[in-house]
């Protein structure tokens, strides 16, 4: 591992630990630059899994496993119809609905900072359901549980607290799946044992900045990473 790739990953870490979230994010595509997708995506697969460890174990005062159940409840039928869509649909028009809602919403958010109404928590089984299908069609969960967060009536701990917890759980179920493909090899664990002290060092730097954000701040803060993934989502390789 060169030191353009533990750059990234700190990099990375130091993101995750201010928003809570965006580590294979921005992992995944700058570091496909020097090494190959079955190097990388079960790398970051650890290594995010690790972060949300931490971050869930130093947040756990602020966590209920009762917010994060109907994200999970929807979540895993979502992921088969995802998986369904990924299979029988092209992704480019998947990428491109998605860009386009992330992209607006964000900008949205952005330029209206008070939210426009409170949703309640049936709410997580319908858009848990949806991080499930983008989960399954794209490797990308994230998104509906963040606008779902950001429609919430909730402090930053406790948004920040239920992402780590969702990612987590989820997180699991990706290692395993990687384990049982065979794509956990001694390379990567080796690579893991070396990016472990830099994500810690990102991690604490990144979280400290996060204490002192007010709530107005974090949320800008997600709308303008939405906004983000949503420009990252489109297939910008088509027709080129």
């Amino acid at each position: 591992m060169g030191l353009y790739e533990l750059v990234v990953i700190f990099v990375a870490a130091f993101i995750y630990g201010v928003a809570g979230f965006a580590f294979a994010l921005l992992a995944v595509p700058l570091l496909s630059f020097t090494w190959p997708l079955k190097r990388i995506v079960p790398l970051v697969a650890l290594l995010a899994t690790s972060l949300n460890g931490l971050m869930l174990f130093k947040m756990r005062k602020s966590f209920t496993f009762k917010r994060v159940l109907p994200l999970l409840i929807g979540g895993l039928p979502g992921v088969l119809v995802g998986a369904y869509f990924l299979r029988h649909i092209n992704d480019a028009f998947l990428r491109v609905v998605l860009g386009i809602v992330l992209v607006f919403y964000g900008l949205w958010g952005l330029k209206n900072p008070k939210r426009p109404f409170v949703i309640g928590d049936n709410w997580g089984y319908l858009f848990g359901f949806l991080a499930g299908f983008l989960g399954g069609a794209l490797n990308t969960p994230g998104p509906p549980v963040i606008i779902y967060l950001t429609l919430k009536d909730w402090g930053k701990d406790e948004i920040k607290s239920t992402l780590q917890g969702f990612f987590f759980l989820l997180a699991i179920f990706v290692i395993f799946s990687h384990w049982r493909l065979g794509l956990i090899t001694s390379e990567v664990l080796k690579n893991y044992l070396m990016a472990f002290p830099i994500i810690l060092f990102g991690l604490f730097l990144g979280h400290r900045l996060y204490g002192r954000l007010s709530l107005k701040i974090y949320q800008k803060i997600l709308y303008s990473l939405l906004v983000m993934m949503g420009l990252l989502s489109f297939p910008w390789k088509i027709g080129g």
